[in-house]
């Protein structure tokens, strides 16, 4: 018997700080109040890592996140289509496209948002709100606006 309260009482405690249950759904805006295109936002603190895409209207949703404050990254806010063969030719006879790789899409927001320990941003989770406001490239300075909580 002393064994099985033992043991359930680990499981309690393994179970306890394993990944919660918390849904993040928030949406991405530029500071222009025009919504994030696409990319990814990633929720990173000492002991875990959270990701979820953001749609074409800018909302993004991340399952299963344990409860805790963590640093918020904004990736891949580009501007444009992003087409892979974008400026390469078909060859018919080896059915493969050739010639120069398109382009690097232009980013949209400032470089400082693609790492969680320098965006500025940060969520609290549980919250009621995870909306992101983000700034624009203009070739200058970090993020001012933060998340709303």
């Amino acid at each position: 018997m002393k064994h099985f309260i033992l043991l359930v009482g680990l499981l309690g405690f393994v179970v306890g700080c394993g990944p919660g249950g918390n849904v993040v759904t928030g949406k991405v805006t530029l500071d222009d109040g025009t919504s994030a295109p696409r990319g990814g936002v990633i929720l990173r603190n000492d002991a875990a890592t959270f990701q979820g895409a953001i749609g074409s209207d800018g909302t993004y949703t991340i399952e299963n996140v344990a409860a805790g404050t963590y640093g918020v990254a904004v990736v891949g806010v580009t501007e444009g289509e992003i087409d892979p063969q974008a400026g390469m030719a078909f060859d018919q006879n080896t059915g493969q496209y050739t010639g120069s790789a398109a382009p690097a899409p232009k980013e949209l927001i400032k470089a400082t948002y693609f790492n969680p320990t320098t965006s500025g941003l940060s969520l609290t989770v549980p919250s009621e709100s995870y909306d992101l406001k983000v700034e624009r490239d203009t070739g200058s300075g970090g993020p001012s606006s933060g998340a709303s909580s």
